[in-house]
């Protein structure tokens, strides 16, 4: 059985490589159009699809993918898309360990950065940097399950480990035809977004495709070192709020406006997402002063979407703001958003959950159920969100624990493990907005990138692999 599944994974994944392949001719056209270094886009075509063909080819099978292959697939592929993605940062002369972390970062839309000075990076660079968020947010698996029909049923097992949140759901009842619908919309709010930034706010469209390929994946990733505040364009700024705020909505929700149902409006956990970014920027508006409303509202909505751009440097506002932030890092957006963390959908079921359990406290024989938008809630979902929140803490704990005794300060430790483990990318002390990774030891990086690893699957998906009872059974 271990070896039907090596195969069917190593078959699949070769599948996608050769797709994956593909995505090297935007930076290759855009290097040729501005007269820079082509080579290294085509060296890492050839080579991603030579291991795709060779994977794909070598490791044919007939097995049909089970709900315990999607595990394998789905974090083998978050793994190795990645370590393939490498290439271009290695051609360009950045060690192995470095490019790893700005790829796995840019594919797990963390946005945690390396790099001191990003102009330096040619712009099909920049442009490649900022496509591998894209790719990543609304999934690179749900990208492939919504072109490639021989998955089949077997996508089903794909879409339920990729998915972000603790309530996967489907607009259609075919998983292919639910991709391509998310995905159609996400291509949509990319659009838009690139023309408001070029045509209103004035970006230079360069500028606006890179801000906005990392906008939607809630990524954060920009052509500049400064990051949003390099333009100094607050239309910008609002424009930019604006879809990072829509970023972190469920697509559900989407789907459900563009159909004309507004009452998707009335949903508890959306309603839950406005309280908490109401109370966050009244909190750092408060402690900053009205004068700095606009960084509030803009780092409020960028920290609690996971998306990580920076306007302001918030590790020097007051202990206050940053205790906010720092609480935003950990409580993520939506579920079924492009955002990372522990997802306002938990948060709510929890509050729910202690809100039952204390009723049940005076009546103890009384039947409550937990209700989510007035429909109860499986017990078994409830589990598996409380199983999650608490593995989530442990791995906070544990991998800031190991950061702090490599060398890392406590404040920057447990920052750069809420900011990658969430996706979030900028962090506090030593990873704040106005510095980077580049310093920390080669062991606290490659921490720091199984947590982005573990961050965008979720835990499960990834620790499940770990298991010798999964592979045994």
């Amino acid at each position: 059985m271990v070896r039907q599944r090596v195969r069917l994974t190593l078959h699949i994944i070769g599948s996608f490589l050769k797709y994956f392949a593909l995505a090297y001719i935007v930076p290759l056209v855009t290097a040729l159009y501005y007269g820079e270094d082509w080579r290294i886009f085509l060296y890492s075509l050839l080579v991603t699809l030579t291991i795709g063909l060779l994977l794909e080819f070598g490791f044919r099978t007939t097995k049909v993918i089970e709900r315990a292959d999607g595990f394998t697939i789905v974090a083998f592929t978050w793994l190795l898309i990645p370590l393939i993605g490498t290439l271009p940062y290695v051609f360009l002369g950045l060690g192995f360990l470095d490019a790893f972390f700005e790829t796995m970062s840019g594919f797990t839309t963390t946005g945690a950065t390396i790099l001191k000075v990003v102009e330096e990076l040619p712009k099909s660079a920049l442009l490649w940097r900022s496509l591998t968020q894209w790719l990543g947010g609304m999934g690179v698996i749900l990208l492939f399950i919504s072109i490639l029909p021989r998955l089949g049923v077997g996508g089903s097992q794909l879409f339920d480990r990729e998915f972000p949140g603790p309530l996967p759901e489907r607009l259609r009842p075919r998983f292919r035809t639910t991709a391509r619908l998310l995905w159609t919309i996400y291509v949509g709010l990319t659009a838009a977004q690139i023309a408001l930034l070029h045509f209103m706010a004035r970006l230079e469209l360069f500028d606006s495709i890179c801000i906005s390929f990392a906008t939607i994946p809630t990524g954060g990733f920009t052509p500049t070192t400064a990051s949003i505040g390099a333009y100094g364009n607050p239309l910008a700024e609002y424009i930019i709020m604006a879809f990072m705020f829509l970023a972190g909505m469920s697509f559900i929700t989407h789907y459900q406006f563009l159909r004309g149902n507004w009452k998707a409006i009335k949903g508890e956990e959306f309603r839950l997402y406005l309280i908490i970014l109401a109370v966050a920027i009244f909190l750092l508006i408060l402690s900053q002063g009205f004068n700095s409303y606009r960084e509030g509202m803009f780092q409020a909505i960028s920290i609690m979407t996971t998306t990580g751009f920076v306007t302001a440097d918030f590790s020097a506002w007051h202990s206050g703001a940053r205790i906010v932030l720092l609480a935003l890092m950990f409580i993520g957006a939506c579920g079924g958003s492009t955002g990372g963390a522990i997802k306002v959908v938990r948060v709510l079921t929890l509050i729910k959950h202690t809100r039952v359990m204390m009723r049940k406290a005076i009546f103890p024989k009384a039947v409550i159920p937990v209700k989510l938008n007035q429909k109860p809630l499986p017990e078994g979902i409830i589990r598996d969100i409380i199983s999650f929140l608490f593995l989530y803490i442990l791995v906070a704990i544990a991998a800031s624990v190991v950061l702090c005794f490599l060398g890392v300060n406590l404040e920057t430790a447990i920052s750069a493990v809420a900011a990658t483990l969430g996706n979030v990318g900028p962090g506090l002390g030593g990873v704040g907005p106005g510095l980077n990774y580049a310093l920390l030891p080669g062991a606290a990086k490659f921490i720091l990138i199984i947590c982005m690893w573990l961050g965008r699957l979720e835990l499960f998906t990834v620790i499940m692999i770990f298991s010798p009872r999964f592979w045994k059974g």
